[in-house]
């Protein structure tokens, strides 16, 4: 293999490094930005359950047995609450399962760039160990050379 082969085989090697990088990268940002939209419909979930629950501590008491005229109004705000409720659980679940995909494709690009490093190191010890034995083959080249100067003088 020439000099110019090795350096295009390790260059190609170090590109596909640094594209396994670029994409853990994006996938990275694409699990933060999932992650920030679960942790975002959790906290209206919880928002959602407590107003339903003071809406039941406001409304419920015995205090309230005086206000019938309330009542349908009550009951429908509450059914409007528990419908807005619903909904985010359910969005709350696919946004978690995207989240898991994400997660899921952050470990693949993780293995993705270990290999990508993994053969670049193969590629660069071959070629030092190429470099290696070009320059002990030279070095032997030159003793023998020596020895036969040294052979043809005497």
């Amino acid at each position: 293999m020439s000099a110019t082969d090795a350096r295009q085989w390790l260059r190609l090697r170090q590109l596909r490094v640094q594209r396994a990088r670029e994409a853990l990268t994006q996938a990275q940002r694409e699990e933060a930005q999932a992650r920030a939209v679960v942790e975002d419909r959790e906290a209206r979930v919880e928002h959602g359950r407590n107003l339903i629950a003071e809406l039941a501590r406001q409304w419920g008491g015995a205090g309230c047995v005086g206000m019938p005229r309330w009542r349908e109004q009550v009951v429908a705000h509450r059914e409007a609450l528990a419908e807005r409720l619903e909904r985010d659980e359910y969005a709350l679940i696919d946004e978690q399962a995207a989240l898991a995909r994400a997660q899921d494709a952050v470990r693949q690009r993780r293995a993705e760039l270990v290999r990508a490093e993994a053969r670049e190191a193969a590629v660069d010890a071959t070629l030092k160990d190429q470099r290696r034995q070009a320059s002990q083959a030279r070095e032997q080249r030159a003793e023998l050379e020596a020895e036969d100067a040294c052979r043809a003088l005497h």
